[in-house]
């Protein structure tokens, strides 16, 4: 079997993560190419993968054997890359969120429409055993009818350094880089939302950027259901993510610090529970959870283009998690309830 030949482009975080996942599948892939605009860091990387090393993303789109582009670069900067893979015939795996506006994520999946390729959104949350369980759960209907869902995102890595990209207006802040991770995965478990009223702030970060910090999100579902997003970047933790799913029948709770991830109760027929359960479900608290789905998100992406697959995360799926995000925002500006449009 032929082995997918992919190009890490920004060897950030989320690029050294996405590399060494690949690392993990080497019967399926090999990284061909990296690209940084630091080029002593990434022919440093370079040399640890044992692979090209380049400081700018043409000369790599130029490259008949390259099959695919790993695109790992701050927000802003997603949308012309993918435009311009698409074109090139390269599949496209892209960091969440899939954009900043919805201008440039329609482009990105008109293009990848237009030249036959696959474009998949990186949205790890997805490939997290604890998250797929869940909503295994609520589809079986162990919680009956969901009328309340909590997703909670807190990390400890406000920013610090002032030329840091995370600073800049066009990538907004917390509510957008944390948070369309949670209305992404409200959204894949409890439905359509509907309308947002959104709380944002610098609270804590001392740079000088109007980007929030912290935001608190209230959600109606399509469905009926309430629901809450909390997100910040200045707490004093190590990361960590939580769902709270309360249904009719059951309650879920998921949180990626705890050794056994998911604990439920229910009275669904079927389900009934004398108190909570705790399920086994492949897991490992941070640092694992990041390793752990990162290399089965690399591995679907991989696996569409060998066997020619829909991802399980579309761009029109990273599109509609951007799109509540940014309601958000307009909520934020007019300081009232906004419908998701």
């Amino acid at each position: 079997m032929k082995r997918i030949r992919i190009a890490v482009i920004g060897m950030g975080v989320s690029g050294c993560l996405h590399a060494e996942s690949l690392k993990q599948i080497k019967d399926k892939a090999e990284i061909a190419a990296i690209c940084d605009k630091n080029e002593e860091q990434v022919k440093f990387n370079a040399s640890m993968y044992g692979c090209d090393a380049y400081t700018d993303y043409h000369d790599i789109l130029k490259r008949d054997d390259i099959d695919a582009v790993d695109i790992c670069l701050p927000h802003h900067l997603h949308a012309q890359v993918a435009v311009e893979a698409a074109e090139a015939g390269k599949h496209i795996l892209v960091e969440k969120p899939i954009a900043t506006t919805i201008e440039d994520a329609d482009r990105m999946i008109r293009s990848a429409r237009k030249h036959g390729v696959k474009l998949m959104v990186a949205e790890n949350h997805a490939f997290v055993p604890a998250h797929q369980l869940v909503r295994d759960l609520v589809r079986k209907g162990l919680v009956g009818r969901i009328f309340l869902a909590k997703a909670y995102e807190i990390t400890g890595d406000v920013p610090v350094e002032p030329n840091t990209w995370k600073i800049l207006p066009e990538v907004k802040g917390s509510l957008l880089d944390m948070g369309v991770h949670r209305f992404f995965i409200l959204r894949w478990i409890v439905g359509e939302v509907e309308s947002v009223f959104a709380f944002a702030k610098k609270l804590v970060c001392e740079l000088d950027t109007e980007n929030d910090d912290t935001a608190v999100v209230l959600l109606k579902f399509k469905n009926g259901a309430l629901g809450e997003v909390d997100v910040t970047c200045g707490a004093v933790s190590e990361p960590t993510n939580r769902l709270e799913i309360y249904g009719t029948e059951g309650t879920i709770l998921e949180d990626h610090m705890w050794e056994k991830p998911v604990m439920y109760c229910s009275n669904h027929k079927g389900y009934e529970t004398d108190g909570w359960i705790k399920p086994e479900v492949e897991h490992s608290p941070f640092p694992g959870y990041y390793q752990l789905s990162f290399r089965k998100e690399i591995e679907h992406f991989v696996d569409c283009i060998i066997n020619d697959e829909e991802p399980m995360v579309t761009g029109e799926d990273g599109r509609e998690a951007l799109r509540i995000a940014l309601t958000a925002y307009k909520s934020l500006e007019t300081g009232k309830e906004e419908k998701v449009i």
